[in-house]
């Protein structure tokens, strides 16, 4: 009897105790599955471990710049065309004997200098800068989420005596970056005139002018009380009146080059291209990643730490060769002819033509 009731104790405590494992298994196993671990690859092919507050963080992320720098990692192997690189820089020097540009003044404001990367930028306004203005910040361990046009006053050169000096050592990396003279141009016209939902300085400054030669009817008062500017902007500076784009080239072909915004005065004139021995001159146009690669090297920064937003991108998105010409094509043979011909140093010095877009000017839909 004795025996049957230590038997039948022992049996009850073997199934409870199995019981309770089964329980603690289930429980360890369902927290497991609720916690959400992804696994990420590195390029040394490691596996990470991260939990989940280190995941939302990722989400949150851009995921363009995730996207980009997957491109760059794949294209690590990728070399540049040295040799075309080195015909450019060639082009750019015959075309300033060409036409003796070498008194070219220096603006130290054009100019970005970072000393630790030993790097000189000029930038050219609607051909990147805003990117590689943020780029050079982040060189300078500034942290700026916006308004990066305000940055050029701590990144430039402090004085002019500096820049001189700057751009004779050769130990500074000279970086200079240009594309098509009139795809910048419809760019411009697009951001800084077109685009009302904004004020801009350009249209504060500008479409008075451009509106009294295309409507000088809009100009003449009836009444003394007339206000000219309560005709043109509205009450926040935004434009009430939008000039088009061929009223906006009517008016740029009657003004003096010098006295060109920068938003689309002559690189040449601009980046002192004549002056400044540049190292390397990326076409925006057609660059590759190789390209990116090899100027982020030259500025001495880690291509797998560093992310270049999408070049050519703006607030109206990309400026494509069909949307400049449906542009162009309110414009006439002769105004594209005349648009070249005060550009032509640009045009000669980095390769590009205008007969696209003259295409485009004769194409009557």
């Amino acid at each position: 009897m004795f025996v049957r009731r230590h038997l039948f104790i022992k049996s009850t405590v073997c199934v409870a105790l199995y019981f309770l494992v089964c329980v603690i298994f289930i429980k360890v196993r369902k927290n497991f599955n609720s916690k959400q671990v992804t696994e990420v690859r590195t390029t040394e092919y490691q596996t990470v471990t991260l939990d989940s507050s280190s995941v939302s963080k990722i989400n949150k992320r851009n995921v363009g710049s995730v996207i980009e720098m997957l491109r760059l990692d794949e294209l690590k192997g990728e070399t540049i065309d040295m040799q075309g690189s080195a015909a450019l820089l060639r082009q750019v020097s015959n075309t300033c004997a060409k036409y003796n540009l070498k008194r070219t003044p220096f603006v130290k404001r054009h100019f970005l200098y970072n000393a630790k990367h030993k790097s000189l930028y000029c930038w050219i306004r609607k051909i990147a800068s805003t990117s590689f203005t943020k780029l050079f910040s982040d060189m300078s361990d500034r942290r700026v989420s916006h308004n990066f046009y305000r940055e050029v006053d701590f990144l430039s050169p402090k004085t002019l005596a500096n820049l001189q000096h700057y751009v004779n050592d050769s130990t500074v990396f000279k970086l200079l970056v240009v594309r098509h003279p009139f795809q910048r141009l419809v760019s411009s016209y697009r951001d800084r005139i077109e685009d009302n939902s904004r004020y801009t300085a350009q249209s504060w400054l500008h479409v008075p002018s451009i509106l009294y030669l295309s409507r000088p009817e809009f100009f003449r008062s009836r009444s003394s009380n007339d206000n000219i500017p309560d005709k043109i902007f509205l009450p926040d500076k935004r434009l009430k009146v939008i000039p088009s784009f061929r009223e906006f080239v009517q008016w740029l072909l009657r003004q003096p080059s010098e006295r060109d915004d920068v938003h689309w005065a002559p690189y040449h004139t601009h980046c002192a291209v004549c002056r400044v021995n540049y190292n390397f001159i990326m076409k925006l146009d057609d660059y590759t990643l190789g390209q990116i690669n090899y100027v982020l090297s030259k500025l001495k920064l880690d291509r797998d730490k560093v992310y270049l937003p999408t070049l050519q991108r703006t607030r109206n998105g990309l400026t494509d060769f069909k949307t400049e010409c449906k542009y162009f094509r309110n414009l006439t043979d002769d105004m594209v002819i005349r648009l070249y011909e005060r550009y032509k140093v640009d045009f000669d010095m980095y390769g590009y033509k205008p007969d696209k877009y003259l295409r485009c000017a004769q194409r009557k839909d």
